[in-house]
């Protein structure tokens, strides 16, 4: 069994958020999930999206969901050789490949690199494949700020 991680408002695996707003890996309208490899990776893709003016601005209502995948789930992988050397400044390209993906319903998870982290991985889940309730929801706790991330985020 694989564990994957998400920080989310919600404990589902719905991909509401891809049908409003873009991703990385996706355009708007896509039901999509964003998974990571760790918690730590999970709570660092979330901080680079939010636009805080201050560390009140941070939401308080996250939840760190535990995400457990059987063992017979494909997963896919754009793999070094499939993707362009500037791929992080090349939103259009990202997005384009990962929509292919979801439309084309081979696999249920897409392995894609953290365009934030170095050398880590993040997954996208297709919650319309027929797999995708070999992905469950183990834990959901809520997630408290460090005040010392805080700090930082204020001095940005």
């Amino acid at each position: 069994m694989m564990v994957l991680w998400r920080i989310s408002n919600y404990a589902d695996l719905k991909g509401i958020g891809g049908l409003r707003a873009a991703g990385r890996w996706h355009f708007a309208g896509q039901p999509v999930v964003y998974l990571a490899e760790h918690p730590a990776a999970a709570l660092l893709e979330i901080l680079v999206h939010l636009e805080i003016g201050s560390p009140a601005d941070l939401p308080d209502t996250y939840q760190l969901l535990r995400v457990e995948v059987t063992d017979d789930v494909t997963i896919a992988e754009m793999t070094d050789d499939g993707i362009p050397a500037n791929w992080r400044d090349d939103m259009a390209w990202s997005q384009d490949a990962g929509t292919e993906w979801l439309g084309a319903g081979g696999s249920v998870l897409l392995k894609v690199p953290s365009a934030v982290v170095p050398y880590a991985h993040n997954y996208l889940m297709n919650p319309e494949h027929e797999d995708a309730d070999h992905l469950t929801i183990s834990m959901a706790i809520q997630v408290r700020h460090d005040p010392r991330i805080l700090k930082l985020l204020s001095k940005a």
